[in-house]
């Protein structure tokens, strides 16, 4: 237990601690009309980055405590906590073109901006770096096809004639239809656990050993007990909701007073504080040269927000009477369309180069850029 008390509050993301207090404080405590919107939201992003970093060490020791197919299933469950509480607090908020359009840009920010960043320290002494085949097959078919899955709605709500409603506080056919491809995107996506770690197992074998950052750096150390794992993690959760609460008050305040793209916020901003501590991980694994770590922890994260926490969203708002619907707003979903089709285009002869990252990160940039300056829609 001492050990991972260590790593989790012994490292560099502890300078940051102090911003994740001040976040707890300033909820306990309000006083925001004395703090300047933008230093506000920027205090409250940073608080959330350790909070990130705890998580991904929690969940690696509880997927090593578990074992390669019960940690895979964990994984999916608490890989993206900190992008799934932020969204639930959103969700709660009633602010559903939030919800939809920052887990957007979270898997356009792994996708463009963490694997690009990935691709080129990992190439700056090499002319190519390989990629596992079939995993990374798997992950790219998936992202396709999830993207063509959550596209169907949109279609239908346009068709309609009514435009993009993000959610609504009342229950319609729409909010019904919404629930059931949830539901059958979610059972796809648990399915695909079936085929990786049951039927196809052996085909994905090259991943299970490869040991990554976390599973080497594991060797030799003391575990925690399940029960500790666990006790942890519910804690930084607790935590994770209030410095939640902060981030999204904060972001309607940074909107309202600031006239900023709403488009922007959700597909830029916010991600960047949510994705901080995985872009670490997959830069790190980049340097070390295990690309497949780095893939993994960028391209199924996004698989996981778009098959996993969307779809949960969707089916946990229809409890809360917070009726999110699977619709993008057409911008966010053209820049998730072109964003799965690059990964899945630079990854097709299962290598990667620096100039492949170097054209993620181009594109990523374009988004962005646009967000930013053009307009919001009326």
């Amino acid at each position: 237990m001492a050990d991972l008390i260590r790593r989790l509050l012994i490292s560099r993301w502890s300078l940051l601690l102090p911003f994740t207090l001040l976040t707890l404080l300033s909820v306990a405590f309000p006083a925001q009309e004395r703090i300047p919107v933008l230093l506000s939201f920027g205090l409250h992003g940073l608080g959330l980055v350790p909070l990130g970093r705890m998580i991904a060490v929690l969940v690696d020791a509880l997927a090593q405590r578990l074992g390669n197919r019960l940690g895979g299933l964990v994984g999916v469950a608490l890989g993206n906590l900190v992008e799934l509480v932020v969204s639930f607090t959103a969700l709660n908020s009633g602010l559903y073109p939030l919800v939809v359009t920052s887990l957007a840009g979270a898997v356009i920010t792994n996708c463009l901006l963490v694997l690009g960043l990935s691709t080129l320290v990992a190439s700056r002494r090499v002319i190519a770096v390989p990629i596992h085949a079939h995993s990374t097959q798997l992950q790219t078919q998936q992202l396709l096809i999830s993207t063509i899955l959550l596209s169907v709605p949109s279609i239908f709500l346009l068709h309609q004639g009514e435009g993009i409603s993000a959610g609504s506080d009342r229950f319609e056919g729409f909010a019904l239809y919404s629930a059931l491809v949830a539901a059958l995107v979610l059972g796809y996506y648990l399915l695909s656990f079936v085929y990786q770690l049951g039927t196809h197992r052996r085909l994905f074998a090259g991943v299970e050993a490869s040991g990554g950052i976390q599973m080497v750096s594991a060797h030799g150390r003391q575990r925690a007990s399940l029960a500790t794992i666990l006790v942890l993690i519910a804690l930084v959760s607790l935590l994770l909701v209030g410095v939640s609460e902060a981030l999204v008050s904060s972001l309607e305040q940074l909107v309202a007073q600031l006239d900023l793209n709403p488009l922007f916020v959700g597909l830029v901003l916010l991600p960047l504080f949510g994705s901080f501590a995985e872009a670490v991980v997959a830069v790190q694994a980049g340097r070390n040269g295990t690309m497949d770590l780095a893939m993994s922890s960028t391209v199924e994260s996004s698989l996981q927000l778009l098959l996993f926490v969307l779809p949960v969203l969707v089916l946990s708002g229809m409890v809360m009477e917070r009726y999110l619907h699977l619709a993008f707003p057409p911008v966010a979903l053209a820049c998730l369309g072109c964003t799965v089709l690059m990964v899945d285009w630079i990854s097709k002869d299962r290598q990667l180069s620096w100039y492949e990252g170097l054209q993620l990160l181009l594109l990523y940039a374009s988004f962005a850029i646009g967000a930013l300056l053009l307009p919001a829609a009326p």
